[in-house]
């Protein structure tokens, strides 16, 4: 289906909305849907404080409900922070200031950015190593990391940070739909507000008596001036993959070896273990260091090789940060059997240390051949030193002919000790080490008095004889240490940089103590993948003041040229990335300044005598003053959802997103199908097809006949309780559409379980029970029995996940029974309105629940996240659809307008993004990376990667291609009337495919090559099939004959549950 949009952006007063010139459009913002108290209904919980409680957030709570689903609730959710993504920057503000990064849609389809994730991959036959790409991967699109090093993620160590003096940790002073302003407070009453704007194209600072102090990261030049600041490298998704182990052994030295699908840039985030087999379970992760690991294959095979390796040998690796191989190492670890060909007892070692510190180490060889100088290693250290605080860890020392001699039998070290105390370790290569037993953590120790210790000496706290058994540990070990994070990797040198000084970027070559307003800052990109290109960075200030470099610190302090502090604005742009010197596109930025948005307003409403709903973005731009902007020009960012409604000239921004010069957008939005109940043209469709009207009687009687909401109802979670009354009031609204009288039982059934979870029964389980949480402000259910409520409980229900998901269906049932029992519906209708109030209050003038409390206005999607640790997603976008349609359908039920063009309004959005963003299309096919492009859907978008082709949960069976159908039918669950707003012909194109493939694996071209594990057999589970098939209904009679035929004769227990057979095949033929 097309929709048909229009927008508007024209320059208007504050609060100006044109619709409102229609006698019937009044925003939705203006009235709450109601003002009752939810604890009279349901009572109060406070518990959710306990591992949630507000951070950052001042007296706010007192003002009102906090948002749960906000951007800014990455900020003040816990103590921890994650990035705010406020689209074209991304922010994060610590106690430290607040660092901002450019934020480009071109990340968006970067192939260089996909980090294909491979888990559920099939591998070819005789190579695990080797996935099937192809066949189909776990995705993910790495979009906030610069272009130095693009699979990293955005953790405030890039770009450029912005604090004042006496900074301390920032508190959000206000908030809205479209942006959230805090406040650092700093020395002698100073204070920086940070007003964050969705699409604002300048990170606006306002500073009130205060000393701006500025950190720009991998700083090279600043207004065409030399400087040089530290250039730290995140982690990289890219140094990942997917691995394979294999174990063999060769004498006594077991060989580990690692075959990675990308590149293992670092050998120290690999870690290992290895242990005889009747010892495995006190084994540890050693962290690989040079003396047993080594890279091969261009860095694609790590190999470990581990000494004194006798029988059967347990073994794992840890690629830290990227997989564990095997999963369940520590129960089902990999197995090698080694047979040792050498007496490793028969060999002995003395050491005697001189008062002068001189000292003499001898092993004795006895029986044994001479290997060789290199395979004979010291670690000596002064015992204060040896794996000191500081992280050190005592190298082995390999033998060099100034330092060791070969003579007869014998093997002797002369070296020098550096402290009277020391301690000694040592280690024949592919032998044995010296202590035989944890030689790092219990090394000999010993005095420089003339005294020597010998191989049957006491180690630092163990003897170190061993006994001729298997229960002791043969092998060395590395460090036990958690791995730490790797260095900071230096900017590259003048000798890396390929070009010379900078040249002019704009400003030329202003000298640094010369008062002005603009400094054009080009920051090196990180790594040395890109030593030719800058990214150039503007601050802009309200007047002129006076950079004070300190390399020390490396920070800029920006002073009045005749000192004191500084009031004004500091606006911080972006101007692209491009080669060093070039300033083309500093001045881009140059119209805009001095004009920011503060505290911007969103109203919408519906027009039903225009039978249309507008939606309005009014910026309310301001000067310097603080004041309404009476000239200049504020440019605003946009998504390519808002590009599609535009009719105005866009302006091509540095961000490669588009821009809009304009003090308010106003876009008109088609209405949509309100109701529950199906469409009377599509019913008609199918009443006057007599082989489809007995298909849908048929499955309506099965479907009735299989239902069990009366036993579920009361034993299950919120989620799957409310996928079962959805999938119950879908298939009453058919039996009302379709003349049957199932409805009568199902209607009661929907009537009972409404009445459990409203506490109108009240009967339900005490952790089930709903109730009003203080804290936040919103429907908090324990959904446990334990003590602690743990955030993965009921799909993170209690911590505010999801509820547009999990209420989304009571919603919608509550607006089916509603409709058809209105006087059940008035006198419960608080009750019932607490939920539509949860997820769909329109007006902050409501005291007791947040505005939208999952919708992102700005997106035009939802989130699913909450106050679960991370950053925000949403996977099933048709789940988010689901629920504005219920609103939308409960205010019509209860004839409560409002709440209806709330629901419309929200629900046109929703579907307007979902086609934008999960889905492709022929518009916005080079929006998304080539992986996507092949599947034709998105398995959730995210904030730190945007577009991820993944799941949180497991398919069955649980690898591509069958996990394909998991993906698509997520995008589809649950079918109702609404869904052909985005099950069209055109993305059944886009996914058919993938869902061919899911549905017969061996159609695959590269499934001839895989290896036929247990789960590659497995057929798709029946429910996903169903779905595929549905989803590929639309693209021609051929396959909705073949969608047809195989929902035909499914009971509902073989669908995924919220779906029955008559909802699939009604939407099969007739499309509601």
């Amino acid at each position: 289906m097309l929709f048909l949009w229009l927008v508007f952006a024209v320059g208007v007063a504050r609060g100006a909305l044109p619709p409102l010139r229609l006698p019937d459009c009044t925003p939705a913002q203006t009235t709450p849907f109601s003002d009752v108290n939810p604890i009279s209904l349901f009572g109060v919980n406070h518990e959710i404080g306990i591992k949630a409680t507000p951070h950052r957030v001042g007296s706010l709570r007192q003002q009102g409900p906090l948002p749960t689903g906000h951007f800014a609730t990455n900020h003040i959710k816990n103590s921890n922070i994650w990035p705010m993504i406020v689209t074209p920057y991304q922010s994060l503000l610590t106690d430290h200031g607040a660092v901002h990064d450019a934020y480009t849609r071109d990340r968006w389809s970067d192939p260089e950015r996909s980090d294909l994730m491979e888990q559920q991959s099939p591998w070819e036959a005789g190579k695990p190593w080797n996935k099937l790409n192809d066949m189909g991967s776990n995705m993910r699109q790495m979009t906030s990391g610069p272009d130095g090093n693009p699979r990293s993620a955005f953790t405030g160590n890039s770009g450029v940070q912005i604090s004042i003096d006496g900074a301390v940790e920032p508190e959000m002073k206000s908030f809205g739909d479209l942006y959230a302003n805090f406040l650092y407070s700093g020395f002698n009453g100073g204070t920086m507000e940070i007003p964050l704007v969705r699409g604002a194209s300048l990170m606006t600072h306002i500073l009130k008596s205060a000393t701006p102090v500025v950190k720009p990261f991998c700083l090279s030049s600043i207004n065409g001036n030399s400087v040089s600041f530290d250039c730290p490298l995140e982690p990289s998704a890219g140094d990942g993959g997917g691995g394979h182990l294999e174990g063999e052994c060769h004498g006594s030295t077991l060989t580990i070896t690692l075959h990675n699908s990308k590149v293992i840039r670092d050998l120290t985030k690999v870690q290992w273990a290895a242990e005889s087999k009747v010892n495995w379970g006190n084994t540890y992760m050693r962290t690989c260091d040079a003396n047993l690991c080594s890279l091969e294959d261009g860095g694609k095979t790590l190999k470990v090789r581990v000494p004194n390796a006798a029988g059967a040998m347990n073994f794992a690796v840890n690629y830290i940060g990227h997989y564990l191989l095997p999963p369940d190492w520590t129960n089902k670890p990999e197995e090698a059997i080694c047979t040792s060909k050498r007496g490793i007892f028969d060999l002995h070692m003395s050491a005697t240390c001189q008062p002068s510190r001189d000292m003499t180490i001898t092993f004795d060889l006895g029986s044994e051949g001479f290997p060789g100088l290199s395979m004979f290693q010291y670690a000596l250290e002064p015992a204060a030193v040896w794996l000191s605080d500081t992280g050190y860890v005592p190298p082995m020392r390999t033998c060099t002919p100034d330092k060791c001699q070969h003579v007869g039998n014998k093997v002797i070290i002369k070296t020098t000790s550096s402290a009277n105390n020391y301690k000694l370790a040592l280690n024949v290569i592919g032998a044995r080490t010296f202590p035989y037993l944890r030689w790092l953590e219990e090394p000999y120790q010993g005095v420089c008095d003339g005294s020597t210790i010998t191989d049957s000496s006491s180690s630092s706290s163990s003897t170190t004889t061993p006994s001729n058994n298997n229960n002791n540990n043969p092998l060395t070990a590395a460090t036990t240490r958690p791995t730490q994070p790797p260095p900071t990797t230096p900017r590259p040198n003048d000798s890396q940089n390929t070009n010379t000084p900078p040249r002019d970027t704009g400003n030329p070559n202003i000298a640094l103590d010369t008062p002005t307003t603009k400094f054009v800052m080009e920051l090196d990109e990180p790594g040395s993948d890109l030593p030719g290109m800058t990214r150039k960075f503007i601050l802009y200030f309200s007047s002129p003041v006076v950079p004070k470099v300190n390399k020390g610190s490396r920070t800029i302090r920006f002073e009045p040229p005749r000192g004191g502090t500084y009031s004004g604005l500091l606006q911080l742009g972006y101007a692209g990335s491009s080669q060093r010197g070039d300033g083309s596109q500093t001045s881009f930025l140059d119209p805009y300044v001095g004009i920011y948005s503060y505290m911007p307003e969103v109203q919408y409403c519906v027009s039903e005598s225009a039978n249309k709903g507008f939606l309005s973005f009014d910026w309310h731009p301001v000067d310097v003053t603080g004041n309404y902007a009476r000239t200049g020009s504020l440019l605003m960012v946009s998504m390519p959802h808002h590009d599609l409604l535009m009719f105005q000239p866009a302006v091509d921004t540095p961000f490669t997103f588009k821009g809009y010069v304009s003090n308010e957008w106003v876009m008109e939005l088609q209405v949509l199908h309100t109701e529950v109940d199906p469409d009377p043209s599509g019913v008609l469709v199918v009443k006057n097809n007599p082989s489809q009207l007995q298909d849908i009687l048929t499955a309506i009687e099965r479907d009735a006949q299989n239902e069990n909401l009366d036993a579920v109802c009361s034993h299950t979670d919120s989620y799957n309780g409310g996928k079962a009354i959805g999938m119950v009031t879908r298939l009453a609204s058919l039996s009302r559409a379709f003349g049957t009288d199932h409805y009568i039982k199902l209607e009661g059934s929907i009537r009972n379980c409404l009445e459990k979870w409203l506490r109108i029964q009240d009967t339900l389980d005490a952790m089930w029970k709903l109730r009003y949480d203080d804290v936040w402000g919103g429907l908090f259910l324990r959904a446990t029995g334990d003590p602690e409520v743990y955030w993965g409980v009921d799909y993170g229900f209690p911590y505010y996940n999801d509820h547009h998901f999990h209420l989304g269906y009571f919603i919608y049932a509550a607006a089916y029974y509603v409709k058809y029992h209105q006087s059940w519906g008035r006198m419960h209708k608080e009750r019932i309105y607490a939920l539509a109030r949860d997820v769909g209050n329109p007006s902050n003038k409501d005291n007791f629940f947040p505005v939208s409390r999952q919708k992102d206005l700005y997106t035009g999607f939802s989130w699913a996240s909450g106050l679960v640790p991370g950053t925000r997603q949403e996977e099933s976008a048709s789940e988010g659809i689901n629920c504005y349609h219920g609103l939308a359908a409960l205010g019509d039920a209860f004839g409560d307008r409002n709440m209806k063009q709330t629901g419309q309004i929200l629900l046109a959005m929703e579907v307007h993004s979902v086609r934008e963003y999960w889905q492709v299309r022929a518009h916005n096919k080079a929006h998304f990376p080539p992986a996507i492009q092949e599947y034709g859907v998105v398995g959730m978008v995210t904030e730190p990667h945007f577009y991820a082709y993944t799941l949180n949960w497991p398919c069955y069976p649980n690898i591509f291609p069958q996990r394909h159908a998991c993906l698509v039918g997520i995008q589809v669950i649950p079918i109702t009337a609404v869904n052909k707003y985005w099950m069209d012909k055109e993305w059944a194109d886009s996914i058919s495919d993938t869902c061919q493939y899911a549905i017969n694996p061996s159609s695959h071209p590269s499934y001839h090559l895989a290896e036929m594990t247990k789960d590659l057999s497995i057929e798709l589970e029946s429910g996903w099939k169903a779905f595929c098939h549905a989803a590929m209904a639309p693209l021609d009679s051929a396959h909705a004959l073949a969608a047809a035929n195989y929902v035909r004769d499914k009971k509902s227990q073989e669908l995924v549950g919220g779906t029955g057979a008559a909802s699939t095949l009604l939407f099969i033929y007739a499309r509601t």
